[in-house]
């Protein structure tokens, strides 16, 4: 056991830092020391560092490293949050100086630099002779040299993350992406021209192109405050909030309509560092006109205006306001001769005496203006990646609007919910407040970090040794870091970014040694019969420890508990550190076929929502099975392999790989394993449409699953087994043989939440659709979404949402039905799956053409056509049909081509309501080029077939065209 408390440090040596790096560089140095005299070039040199190092320091920098003409600063170790700015600031003032330096150089040439600035998180180590104060490692040191040797003369490349918001203090150029060796990503960088006036600073607060959304109680606040001060005197109004929380944008969105109102407004800003005394007030005064003036002219120049028209004055971050703002708005408050609304933002910490008439705390965003949010920055995000950002930012829009940025970036690997690594801007604010707490203090909220975000308050006591008392607790709530849990006895996180960048700072050597501890006090801490309910935190701890052996263990038994529950992305998650663990550890048959074993049971989850990227994962537990393991272990690799490729829609790969683990199970005598292949096989045949082959493999499947069905469990693979049946039953127009299956097959699964539930209450919901049942249809495919949501299924949420959509569209022929199918299918092409991707693009083929949007419709139906190739065939009758009405419009000597293609299809899969349909569309195209008779030869079977269906939607439609053809069948007759 370790008893020791942790050290604030990872080491005396090291430790970790959020932190902006500076390179900059004498241009045409090379040159230059060719073409001057050693003396003169010395001398140079020597100017430049004493420009150097006055400049950076003045800044708040500072110099690590000088070799040469160049130089290496940093700047964040005093723990400030705006180290971007500050670095940029004295970048700009170094072109200033060198670019005036008195110096005599050869002709052509003048002093210049060219400089890069890069932030992220670096490893500092000691420093020495030929490292500079101190060493600095990681990537963040390479990207700023790199972004320096990339600069001209007089340039100054600054990247996206090391300013974020803070771009709108400078004139920068268009943002450009630049390659950087070793970076998996390139770089998104700005050229620096200088730093803008403060009027420019004030107007572009934000990003360009980033609306506002929610907050309707605080602007009806702002507004009854305005008409307060327009009816009688001024006044003063506080929002406070913490960074980020949205308080200058919803001023900002304020003043437009105060604007219309017919106010003018003024903006100005305070700033921690470098201002001027007024300095909010001098901003005001220049967008008047006026470089300057004391503070009783700011004053009688404010008022003259306000007695003209009525004003807002609006201050951005009060908490840094100087006495003498602080004195001169307590003058203007005092005025009763004018019209004047003033509007403070500040933080917390500034919040006490405010001289202002109301304060109003302005709170999180709720969940539904947080969900609005993200699906305005991030449009087509899929419902499970907003849920993951929206909890992620806890309300807080700064945070949404960067973890949605991040997503954007489109990082797979990343984990949905974390901010990139290149918001550094980000994490230098959050280090910002963990700076400002005393030593001990700091330590209490790393080691709070390591716990994770919710943290049981009997587990930080006895790691720091140290009591959660109120003034602690107190003390962390103002800086906004930590607050007491929902959960009685715990303290979480405000903000999971904010865990996140405190933690990622937590040197690894240390994070190691604390996650070994947590996981030790997890398992002594109560009986051991408790230790059920830490399975995944002691999964999580381990393998964040480094112990592969304890992790893969408690990976796996937490991994099997929450398969058991049906959570599928958690069984997924701890699946996967379990075999991660195992790979750490020495090689085996034993642990191989371990591998193989957990690998299966992934496969459980992963089959309802597949990805690409996991793919390899089962091909390799077919080739470790073969290597190590009897032929019934292949057998058994091969079948969930099998299933996996039909999950991502290779349905030919699916037919192989289960035809191939049928046989080994045959040779192996395995009559559990047999079934089970059986199963697969038929069902894989079914997806295929071979339902000739499909039926007797489902049949035999059945028969057996109907004799060992128990009550007492769930009987999850007969269940779908018997789905896959009714379909062939719908297939056929035996839509009531193909419900009571259905009903039989929910019948096996027992809970309403069990993962194939959703596929059952799917494939009810799609044979619902194909006889028209519009309302039942998307009442089942609800039934559909609930199980899908529930579980964490992706792939059944999409399906189940396009199936109600296009019943929607079938129903009340909205266009915004035919959006939300196109969304839906756009929210798997991350994973790379494309199960019945041929139904989509039936649906929006259809669809678009009935809309008038025929190019848009051709492109869905050649795709759906494309996926034909791989057996994907449900949609290509849609198709055909969509390309047969467009041709009727466009090329109507394709129209019989299109047609036979449909009927073709219909035939062979043995599809009687798609051949129904088929002959339906050809009688209305008929009709359309006035062939009557015709079209009442091909109707008269289409009406039979729909009638005996039950097909009354359909039926309904002959009946119309039947209508229409009478007068012309009489006069022909």
């Amino acid at each position: 056991m370790h008893n020791e408390a942790p050290s604030g440090k990872v080491n005396a040596q090291e430790e970790r830092r959020y932190l902006a790096l500076l390179f900059a560089d004498l241009s045409d140095s090379t040159a230059l020391s060719d073409l001057m005299e050693q003396e003169h070039y010395g001398a140079l040199i020597a100017q430049l560092r004493a420009i150097y190092a006055g400049t950076i320091k003045r800044h708040g920098g500072m110099v690590e490293r000088v070799q040469g003409d160049g130089v290496l600063a940093t700047f964040g170790f005093s723990g400030g949050e705006d180290a971007g700015r500050q670095a940029v600031q004295a970048a700009l003032e170094l072109h200033d100086r060198v670019r005036s330096m008195p110096v005599a150089l050869p002709a052509g040439f003048t002093p210049s630099l060219h400089i890069g600035i890069h932030s992220g998180l670096v490893l500092v180590g000691k420093g020495g002779t030929t490292q500079g104060k101190h060493e600095l490692f990681g990537l963040v040191p390479n990207i700023a040299a790199r972004l320096a040797s990339c600069a001209g003369p007089h340039e100054l490349l600054v990247s996206e993350e090391t300013l974020g918001p803070a771009r709108r203090f400078f004139v920068t150029s268009p943002p450009t992406l630049l390659p950087v060796k070793g970076s998996a990503a390139p770089v998104l960088v700005y050229k620096v021209d200088a730093r803008a006036s403060s009027s420019e600073a004030v107007r572009a607060a934000y990003r360009s192109g980033t609306g506002f959304l929610g907050r309707a109680d605080e602007l009806a606040l702002l507004n009854a405050e305005l008409a307060t001060a327009m009816a009688g005197g001024p006044r003063a109004l506080a929002i406070v909030g913490p960074p980020g929380q949205g308080k200058s944008r919803l001023v900002d969105q304020f003043l437009a309509h105060a604007v219309q109102q017919g106010c003018a407004v003024l903006r100005g800003y305070c700033e921690r560092t470098g201002a001027e005394p007024c300095q909010p007030f001098l901003h005001m005064l220049q967008a008047l006109g006026r470089k300057s003036g004391s503070p009783p002219d700011i004053e009688r120049s404010l008022v003259l205006t306000a007695r003209e028209r009525p004003h807002v004055l609006f201050i951005d971050d009060w908490q840094w306001a100087d006495d003498a703002s602080r004195v001169l708005l307590a003058a203007l408050r005092a005025r009763i001769d004018c019209v004047l609304l003033v509007i403070l933002c500040t933080r917390p910490e500034g919040a006490q005496a405010l001289p202002v008439d109301r304060t109003h705390a302005l709170p999180p965003l709720g969940a539904a203006e947080a969900l609005q949010v993200v699906s305005a920055r991030l449009p087509g995000a899929d419902p499970f990646l907003a849920a993951r950002i929206c909890h992620a930012a806890s309300g807080n829009p700064l945070f949404l609007e960067e973890l949605c940025h991040s997503a954007q970036r489109g990082e797979p690997e990343r984990q949905p919910g974390r901010v990139a690594a290149n918001a550094a801007w980000l994490s230098q604010l959050v280090q910002s407040r963990v700076q400002g707490l005393d030593r001990a203090e700091r330590e209490f909220v790393q080691v709070a970090a390591v716990i994770g975000n919710v943290i049981p308050a009997w587990l930080l006591e006895r790691l720091t040794g140290r009591r959660i008392d109120d003034a602690v607790l107190g003390k962390l709530v103002q800086r906004d870091l930590l607050f007491t849990g929902e959960r009685v006895g715990t303290l979480r996180f405000k903000h999971v970014i904010t865990r996140d960048v405190i933690y990622d700072a937590v040197g690894l050597h240390e994070r190691e040694k604390l996650h070994l501890r947590i996981a030790e006090a997890l398992l002594s801490h109560g009986p051991s019969a408790s230790r059920e309910d830490v399975l995944e935190a002691l999964a999580l701890h381990y393998h964040l420890g480094g112990d592969a052996s304890n992790a893969a263990d408690y990976a796996e038994q937490a991994g099997d508990k929450a398969l058991a529950a049906s959570a599928l992305d958690r069984a997924r998650a701890l699946y996967r550190v379990a075999l991660a663990a195992l790979e750490r550890q020495p090689q085996s048959a034993e642990t191989a076929l371990r591998w193989v074993s957990i690998v299966q049971r992934l496969a459980r989850g992963c089959v309802f929502d597949a990805m690409r990227s996991e793919q390899v994962l089962f091909t390799r537990a077919v080739e470790l099975a073969q290597r190590h393991g009897e032929r019934s272990t292949v057998a058994g690799a091969r079948v969930w392999l099998g299933y996996v490729c039909y999950s991502l829609g290779d349905t030919r790969a699916a037919i192989r790989h289960c035809a191939a683990a049928l046989e080994d199970a045959h040779a192996a005598g395995d009559r559990r394993l047999t079934m089970h292949a059986v199963a697969a096989l038929g069902e894989m045949y079914c997806a295929a449409a071979h339902y000739d082959r499909a039926l007797p493999l489902l049949d035999q499947a059945i028969a057996v699953g109907r004799q060992n069905r128990s009550e007492q469990r769930t009987s999850a693979g007969l269940a779908f087994s018997l789905a896959c049946r009714a379909i062939v039953m719908a297939e056929h127009g035996e839509f009531n043989k193909a419900y009571a299956l259905f009903d039989e097959a929910v019948s096996c699964i027992g809970r309403q939440n069990y993962e194939v539930g959703a596929s059952v209450h799917g494939w009810r919901a799609a044979v619902l659709l194909w006889q028209g049942r519009w309302e039942d249809a998307r009442a089942a495919a609800m039934d559909s979404w609930r199980v899908a949501e529930a579980t964490h299924s992706l792939l059944q949420l999409s399906i189940a949402r396009g199936i109600s959509a296009f019943a929607d569209w079938m129903e009340r022929r909205r266009p915004e039905s035919l959006a939300t199918i196109l969304e839906v299918s756009e929210w798997l092409k991350p994973r790379d799956s494309c199960l019945y991707r041929s139904l989509y693009h039936g649906w929006l083929a259809e669809g678009l053409v009935d809309l008038g949007r025929h190019a848009e419709g051709r492109t869905h139906a050649v795709q759906a056509l494309l996926r034909g190739r791989e057996r994907d065939v449900l949609g290509l009758p849609m198709s055909c049909r969509a390309l047969a009405r467009d041709a009727a419009t466009h090329r109507p000597e394709q129209v019989g081509r299109y047609l036979a293609w449909g009927m073709r299809g219909a035939r062979r899969r043995g599809s009687a309501h798609e051949l129904a349909k088929m002959q339906l569309c050809a009688a209305e195209i008929a009709w359309q080029f006035g062939e009557a008779e015709r079209a009442l030869h091909l109707l008269e079977p289409a009406a039979a077939a729909f009638s005996r269906m039950q097909m009354d939607w359909h039926l309904g439609r002959a009946a119309m065209l039947r209508l229409q053809l009478q007068p012309a069948t009489a006069r022909a007759a």
